[in-house]
């Protein structure tokens, strides 16, 4: 464990800690206070400023990481009943948490997307923060989130974050490996190589890699996806193109709606919605990390170029067709090993069911920009997991091999970092 400490302006000493105690995360059992709006509305706010900048979905996952850990620090520092994750700091008594949630939140979104404070981030601070009485508190609160907001951009300052790296396609081509499928820079080249949050390394739980091209486990992906997973597929169903379709929507703006309405669901307080968002922010951020790091360290292909590509590949099981298509319009601009939402969807389904304390997590994902295709209800964080994975190979965007090792590093990654964070100060 990494031990920094430093005096935080206006505040008492803050000793930040990068690591922590290998004990359980607590479950939610009943949120006390009055049912939050100050942490879902920052969250809605950070997604407008996501989509206001044009980042990429890898971009916003760990932005997102960062406006959390702030979030719940702050919030932390003023309640006590759940150990911070980064930043450890006793706030004054009369210290008003709703102030520290919206200038914490504030502040980091103002540090990593500065084109838009004077677009609508100072704007909406201001209307935030005059939602609270004005007084001794609110300031205290406002100091509080802020402070705890720059240690917290002080600590990452130098971790890779936006470091692109430029991916070298092989040309000509070698069978098994990856080519870009758009014009775009291939997305997430910063993250192999992004400091982690808790992980100990981005490759701590880096998977075998994908079969080998010669194998039957290749014949046996590459024949499945060729099938099922094409534009013209007779096998798939209809409610399997519908769930496939509903996997491919924005991601981000998919899964931060999910998740305001998951607090509203449950009538979670400040407080807890604060935990909550916590931890899906640091386990979505480090299984994003490791994911990537699978991904440019083994730069496997795509099925829209291995399948048209199918007589290079030296097996004789895997038939070419050059006009072969997939069912989702576009193969998204990274390797296909692992899958990046295999990675992460059931590391979310994981923290849900520690969150709640059971398996049976009652979760529903919205959709956001089709109405046809409706939110999904999943009763069981087992559902989730199968349905997310198999909907990439109904898509015709991933081989089994790699939503099966994607599923398994982003289990590993969130029982790794529920361990160590976000326990009850009474455990």
């Amino acid at each position: 464990m990494n031990a920094r400490f430093i005096v935080l302006p206006l505040l008492a000493a803050a000793a930040i800690a990068l690591g922590g105690a290998a004990t359980t995360s607590g479950a939610h059992t009943r949120s006390a206070g009055p049912a939050d709006t100050f942490v879902t509305d920052w969250d809605l706010i950070g997604q407008q400023a996501y989509v206001a900048a044009g980042w990429t979905v890898p971009e916003g996952h760990e932005l997102f990481a960062y406006v959390a850990i702030a979030v719940y620090d702050s919030v932390m520092a003023i309640d006590r009943s759940y150990r911070p994750f980064m930043v450890d700091v006793a706030a004054p008594e009369d210290t008003s948490k709703e102030a520290a949630v919206a200038a914490a939140a504030h502040e980091i979104l103002v540090h990593y997307l500065p084109s838009s404070q004077t677009l609508f981030l100072d704007t909406a601070y201001t209307s935030s923060i005059e939602k609270i009485s004005d007084g001794q508190a609110r300031t205290n609160g406002e100091n509080l989130g802020k402070a705890v907001a720059d240690v917290v951009i002080a600590v990452r300052g130098g971790d890779g974050f936006r470091d692109f790296k430029q991916y070298t396609p092989p040309n000509p081509p070698i069978p098994g490996v990856w080519l870009p499928t758009a014009p775009t820079p291939p997305a997430g080249t910063f993250l192999p190589g992004m400091r982690p949050f808790s992980l100990e390394s981005a490759d701590q739980f880096r998977p075998d890699g994908p079969p080998a091209l010669s194998s039957r486990k290749w014949a046996r992906d590459y024949n499945e996806v060729k099938e099922i997973g094409s534009t013209t597929s007779t096998t798939r169903t209809p409610e399997q193109t519908l769930a496939a379709r509903f996997w491919a929507e924005a991601p981000i703006q998919q899964l931060h709606t999910t998740l305001r309405r998951f607090v509203g669901d449950h009538g979670l307080d400040l407080v807890d919605a604060a935990r909550f968002m916590a931890m899906v922010g640091v386990v979505i951020g480090d299984a994003q990390i490791a994911c990537y790091e699978a991904k440019y360290h083994f730069a496997f292909w795509r099925p829209i170029t291995a399948i048209r590509a199918g007589d290079t590949d030296g097996n004789d099981d895997t038939v070419r067709d050059a006009t072969w298509t997939t069912l989702l319009p576009a193969t998204p601009n990274h390797p296909e090993y692992p899958s990046a939402h295999a990675c992460l969807t059931p590391a979310l389904g994981t923290v849900i069911a520690r969150f709640l304390g059971t398996d049976r997590i009652d979760f529903t994902v919205v959709s956001i920009s089709n109405p046809s295709l409706g939110d999904r209800r999943f009763e069981h964080v087992n559902d989730l997991e199968e349905e997310v994975t198999a909907a990439r190979i109904w898509g015709g965007i991933h081989f089994r091999s790699a939503v099966e090792d994607g599923t398994k590093l982003g289990l590993r990654t969130a029982d790794y970092v529920l361990a160590r964070h976000f326990q009850s100060t009474h455990d």
